[in-house]
């Protein structure tokens, strides 16, 4: 839109967005909370992540420009497919699965791959089953959600808010997240493959578009 957005306008959308998260999955979030011996797989996961963005940081500012949205798109469509036709296991998920999928979604800091897609799709290549690995996913975004506003407001401060437009940002963003979170926990495995559909169909135009058409 051409509008430059400050430090402290993003902070507040991705605190609306982790209300969204805990709103909707409060009951999930209570059992891992009360329950230790479940630390251990959020946990290594996050650090899985933060490391990958850290050793990726140079190539994923470099990617920012969207040069890579094709290739990253049909990634996201191909990890739908294949998660899609991986039989489930009825167990909890391990600590071998949580580096997996803590790498991946370290990886899905670059445009065109998304975090929640990628680390279903992920946690289903492992054998999981389809709501253990949808609710793993939602839980794991808290502590990046929470660790990336943290050291944003650390290296670059929060800067000036409006209140009117941070208020109607906020809404939007906390009550889009409600009906995302909700709309990804109730999806079955024939809507990741028609989302890998549109995902590749996106990915042929954007090519098309930078070959032919320059539209954008």
């Amino acid at each position: 839109m051409g509008v430059e957005s400050d430090m402290g306008f993003t902070l507040i959308m991705h605190l609306a967005t982790l209300l969204a998260v805990v709103a909707v999955m409060r009951k999930q979030i209570a059992e891992v909370v009360t329950t230790p011996k479940k630390w251990g797989p959020i946990i290594v996961a996050t650090l899985c992540s933060a490391l990958i963005v850290l050793a990726l940081k140079g190539f994923m500012l470099d990617s920012l420009d969207g040069r890579f949205l094709p290739t990253c798109f049909l990634i996201t469509a191909l990890m739908l497919l294949v998660g899609g036709m991986v039989k489930p296991k009825k167990r909890e998920i391990g600590y071998l699965d949580a580096v997996i999928i803590g790498c991946v979604q370290g990886v899905a800091a670059l445009p065109g791959i998304s975090r929640s897609g990628s680390t279903v799709s992920a946690s289903l290549m492992l054998g999981n089953d389809r709501e253990k690995s949808v609710s793993f996913s939602f839980l794991l975004s808290i502590p990046i959600i929470v660790g990336s506003a943290l050291i944003d407001v650390i290296t670059e401060g929060v800067g000036s808010l409006e209140f009117l437009p941070t208020l109607c940002g906020f809404a939007a963003a906390f009550f889009s997240g409600l009906f995302a979170v909700k709309f990804m926990l109730s999806l079955s495995a024939g809507a990741y493959d028609f989302f890998a559909v549109y995902l590749t169909a996106l990915s042929a135009f954007l090519i098309v578009n930078d070959l032919f058409l320059h539209i954008f």
